[in-house]
C-alpha cells in the first residue's frame, strides 16, 4: 500500500500542472503545514513559497496583479465542506474579475454538503476519514512537527554533544524550573523553555505596539527533536496585541516592514490579526538572544552547530506576503551571530532542565482536551492562554506536575493534532480592539470523538492523545 504523502504529493503535483495553477491558498494552519512538510522535509513536492498564501492572511495579499490568474484552495481533509465553502466565498469577493478560484481536498467525508472542484478520495466513510486524519498527523510527526507551520522562526542545530547536555545548556536561558522535556508525537524528544530570559528590554519593547503586553500568553521557545543529531529551535511569542499602532512605532519599524501598508490598521479591521502576527514574528526574535547566548558557549566548544539556514525563512512568505523575508532572515542571522558571542546571564550550574513524563502528561492533556470541548460550546472561536492554563492548573489537581510545566500540555495536545491556534478580537474596556491567542478542539471529529469517549470513559483515559 502506498504512504499516504505519496498519493497526497501525486495528486498535488497532477493537479497543480494539469489545472496551471498560479497560487495556491492552504485551508488554516494544518493544510499550509501538510504543504511545508512535502516541500521542505519530505522534498517530493517542486512549489516555490511565492505562490503559497494562507487563508488567514487573505486580506493583505495585493491581488491587483493577479487578473486572469488561477487560484487553487486546498484542504488536505473535507468533512461538511463548509470551510473551505467559506473561504471560497471570502476569495471570490478579494480576487479581481477574472480570476479562477477553484477548490480542492485530498479526501472527502461521504456524507460532504458542499464537495471541493477535485480530490483524490471523492467519498470516504467516517471510520476512513478518521483513519486518514490521524496518518496525516503522523505523517507530520515523522517528518518535523506541526508547529512545521508557516508563522515561526526556526533555526537549525546539530549535535556533537549528548542530549542531556544540550537540554541543561537551554534550560541555562530562563529561571531554573521553567524548561521541561517530553515526548512528543512519533516518540521524539523536546523540549520547551517557557518564559526565557529577555535579554534586550528594549529590544522586545521596539517590536510591540504601546498598550500591548506579554502577560498570561504564550512566550517560550521550543526546540524539536527532528532526528538523533539535528534539532529546530522555534521561538513563540504571542502578545495581546493592541491594534493601535501610533506613528511613532511605524517609523521605528525596520525597512523589511511595508509600514505604509500598516498605517490603515486603525481604520481596517481586517489588520488587526495581521498586526499581531507581525508584532509575535518580530518579538519571537528577541527570545533568540538569551538563547543563543547560552548555546554560544557550545558552539565555541565545537559542541553543535547552530545555524540560521535561508531556506528556513522561505515558508514564511506565505504568512507573511509584504514581509521582505530575505531582510528579515539577515536580522535574524545578525541578532543570533551578536548574541552568540555575549555571556550568558546564567551559570552552567544554575539550571538544569526537568523532564515530563509520558503517562503523566497523557493523563494531563486528556483531561485538558475534555474540558476545552465540554465547555468550548460558548466560545467557538477557542480559549485564551490564561483560560488554558487555567484549565490546566485546575486538572492539575491531585496529578502534582510542577505549576512551571503545565505550558507542555498545550504543546503535546497540538504536537498531537488534537487542537488547533487562532485569533480572536476584542475590545478593551475603553473600546480599543485587542487582538489575543486562542485555542480550541481540532475540528468536529475530534469534538465528536471526545465527546463520545467521555461517555464511557475518563477524561484521562481519552484514546485521542
Amino acid at each position: 500500500m502506498a504512504l499516504i504523502e505519496d498519493t497526497l504529493c501525486d495528486f498535488l503535483a497532477n493537479l497543480l500542472k494539469r489545472e496551471q495553477i498560479d497560487l495556491v491558498v492552504c485551508a488554516e494552519r494544518k493544510a499550509t503545514a501538510i504543504l511545508r512538510a512535502l516541500i521542505e522535509a519530505i522534498q517530493t513536492l517542486s512549489w516555490d513559497w511565492s505562490r503559497v498564501l494562507s487563508t488567514a492572511v487573505m486580506h493583505q495579499f495585493d491581488w491587483g496583479s493577479f487578473e486572469g490568474k488561477r487560484v487553487l484552495l486546498f484542504d488536505e481533509l473535507v468533512h461538511h465542506g463548509k470551510t473551505l465553502d467559506r473561504y471560497k466565498s471570502e476569495l471570490c469577493r478579494l480576487v479581481p474579475s477574472g480570476v479562477e478560484v477553484l477548490t480542492a481536498g485530498y479526501a472527502v467525508w461521504d456524507c460532504c454538503q458542499l464537495r471541493p472542484d477535485f480530490y483524490y478520495y471523492g467519498s470516504v466513510d467516517s471510520g476512513t476519514y478518521e483513519q486518514m486524519r490521524d496518518e496525516l498527523v503522523l505523517m507530520l510527526q515523522q517528518h518535523g512537527s506541526l508547529l512545521l507551520d508557516t508563522e515561526h522562526i526556526e533555526l537549525s542545530v546539530r549535535l556533537h554533544c549528548g542530549v542531556r547536555e544540550f537540554y541543561d545548556t537551554l534550560a541555562r536561558a530562563a529561571e531554573n524550573g521553567n524548561s521541561y522535556s517530553f515526548i512528543s508525537g512519533a516518540g521524539r524528544t523536546n523540549i520547551t523553555v517557557e518564559r526565557p530570559d529577555i535579554a534586550s528590554e528594549e529590544g522586545l519593547a521596539r517590536c510591540l505596539i504601546p498598550g500591548s503586553n506579554i502577560k498570561q500568553t504564550v512566550c517560550k521557545v521550543r526546540v524539536l527533536e527532528r532526528n538523533h543529531e539535528r534539532f529546530s529551535v522555534l521561538p513563540i511569542l504571542y502578545p495581546n496585541t493592541r491594534c493601535l499602532p501610533t506613528a511613532e512605532w511605524l517609523r521605528s519599524l525596520p525597512d523589511f516592514v511595508d509600514r505604509g501598508h500598516l498605517a490603515s490598521a486603525p481604520k481596517d479591521e481586517n489588520l488587526h490579526k495581521e498586526l499581531f502576527y507581525l508584532v509575535g514574528l518580530l518579538g519571537s526574535a528577541e527570545l533568540l538572544r538569551s538563547v543563543a547566548a547560552v548555546l554560544g558557549e557550545l558552539v565555541r566548544e565545537q559542541k553543535i552547530i547552530l545555524e540560521v539556514p535561508k531556506e528556513n525563512f522561505l515558508h514564511l512568505r506565505a504568512m507573511f506576503p509584504r514581509l521582505k523575508i530575505l531582510g528579515f532572515w539577515e536580522h535574524v542571522q545578525n541578532l543570533v551571530d551578536e548574541s552568540k558571542r555575549a555571556r550568558p546571564a546564567r551559570g552552567k550550574q544554575s539550571a538544569k532542565a526537568g523532564h515530563l513524563p509520558e503517562s503523566v502528561l497523557f493523563k494531563l492533556t486528556g483531561r485538558v482536551l475534555a474540558r476545552l470541548v465540554m465547555e468550548g460550546e460558548d466560545s467557538p472561536e477557542g480559549k485564551s492562554w490564561g483560560q488554558l492554563m487555567r484549565f490546566a492548573e485546575e486538572e492539575n489537581q491531585g496529578i502534582g506536575v510542577d505549576p512551571r510545566a503545565l505550558s507542555m500540555v498545550a504543546d503535546r495536545l497540538i504536537d498531537s493534532g488534537l487542537i488547533v491556534t487562532s485569533t480572536k478580537v476584542m475590545q478593551s474596556s475603553n473600546g480599543e480592539p485587542f487582538v489575543v491567542r486562542t485555542f480550541a478542539p481540532e475540528g468536529e471529529v475530534i469534538t465528536a470523538k471526545v465527546r463520545q469517549q467521555l461517555m464511557v470513559r475518563t477524561p484521562e483515559c481519552l484514546l485521542v492523545t
